[in-house]
């Protein structure tokens, strides 16, 4: 029996699953390999003839959650590891800032300048830029600020460069307004938690991106809360077990509705009758919002609430590789956009038909390239970078502040 068990240094299964989400949003985006002119998406996904469609479908269709689980996961680990701390000025401000700043900035600073070749090169040859619109100096001026996501852009979702850093744009926007909760000893509150992150969910109708990252993030500190509260009761494996079988449950019921669509069907009938008046358009659509909302409100946290309760009852589960592909996961997922539009500039350098971006085998290599250079990138840039700013920008580490070699959370 386990009781008022504590908390590990660290969550290695959630750096894990971190990398794992990276790679499927890789997946997700190679259908821009297929939009016309690679630029707007004309025909369905089914038929794009994306590698290896059929046995895929659910990640090319579904990559949106796994950027939403970047910012519950990111919710859970700074409730667990900064708020106590900044609240008891353990942690003032610019230590809090200048680890932030230099955890995401390098690479987000690398991949904004290969941009401007990249896609220089891009329209250079083709006339067009690769996807990613607004690659002017004002965009980046808010990319090099890391501010392009905060709704100065021309257009959302259209934020120039390197698109998909669209998301380290709302983060730092999170921390900042995370570090004001925490300092006003707020993060305790679960009722303007909950306030929050419906608060979220309202911003998300107007402003997709900074919505749904304040929606995720609150939720996985309400997901920490919840946590922290189980780690004191008795049998602490048995609940462990009991959020488990849920989870097992819950992943089942998902992937099987995938598979079989029994929910959607049966949702879709007792709409009718329910909603008589409303078309198929309107049906699909309510049901589409409900889906997405439980799993982002239940799936994901539940999925986190097992894995950090594994962790605390049977301790961390350390698998080298694993391990490793979490801590390249910001490097990976920030690389491999400028190392899509590298690939497509050098299909047609080589004068190979882009049919060649049908083959899973192209797939493959793209990811045998990626994957090593996430990691050399993250061991011999990132980190030695972080290392030079933060003993140059600070005299001493803030008390409180740990530094574990293989976590990019925590610093």
């Amino acid at each position: 029996m386990i009781s008022n068990a504590s908390s590990p240094r660290y969550f290695f299964s959630l750096d894990a699953i971190r990398g794992l989400a990276a790679l499927i949003v890789v997946l997700c985006h190679w259908q821009f390999y297929f939009y016309s002119d690679q630029t707007l998406q004309t025909k369905p996904l089914e038929e794009l003839g994306l590698p290896l469609f059929p046995y895929l479908s659910i990640f090319y269709h579904h990559a949106f959650y796994a950027v939403d689980l970047f910012f519950l996961l990111s919710g859970f680990i700074f409730f667990w590891f900064y708020a106590d701390k900044i609240a008891d000025r353990r942690t003032p401000f610019n230590h809090f800032i200048c680890y932030r700043l230099t955890r995401l900035y390098p690479v987000h600073f690398i991949t904004l300048l290969s941009l401007i070749l990249l896609q220089y090169i891009m329209v250079s040859m083709n006339g067009h830029t690769f996807i990613i619109q607004n690659n002017d100096a004002r965009h980046f001026l808010l990319n090099l600020f890391v501010i392009h996501s905060w709704g100065f852009e021309s257009t959302p979702a259209l934020n120039g460069f390197n698109g998909p850093s669209w998301s380290v744009s709302v983060e730092l926007l999170l921390y900042l307004l995370f570090f004001l909760i925490s300092r006003k000893r707020l993060h305790h509150h679960k009722g303007l938690l909950l306030a929050i992150v419906v608060a979220g969910a309202i911003i998300q109708h107007f402003y997709s991106m900074i919505g749904q990252g304040i929606y995720s993030f609150f939720i996985g500190g309400l997901a920490y809360h919840f946590y922290a509260w189980l780690i004191k009761r008795k049998n602490l494996r048995r609940v462990t077990t009991i959020v488990t079988v849920t989870a097992v449950i819950l992943w089942t019921i998902a992937l099987t509705e995938y598979a079989f669509s029994y929910i959607r069907d049966f949702s879709l009938i007792l709409m009718k009758k329910v909603l008589p008046g409303k078309d198929e358009t309107f049906d699909m659509a309510l049901y589409d919002l409900s889906r997405n909302t439980f799993f982002r409100t239940v799936i994901s946290p539940v999925t986190i609430l097992t894995l950090a309760l594994s962790e605390t009852t049977r301790g961390s589960l350390k698998v080298k590789w694993a391990l490793v592909l979490g801590n390249a996961s910001y490097a990976l997922y920030l690389i491999h956009f400028p190392l899509m539009v590298f690939f497509f500039i050098a299909v047609d350098t080589l004068g190979i038909s882009r049919e060649v971006f049908h083959s899973p085998f192209t797939v493959l290599l793209f990811y045998a390239v990626l994957i090593p250079l996430s990691i050399l990138t993250h061991y011999y840039y990132e980190l030695p970078l972080q290392e030079m700013f933060r003993k140059r920008l600070l005299r001493k580490p803030a008390p409180g502040l740990i530094t574990v070699v293989n976590n990019q959370i925590t610093t």
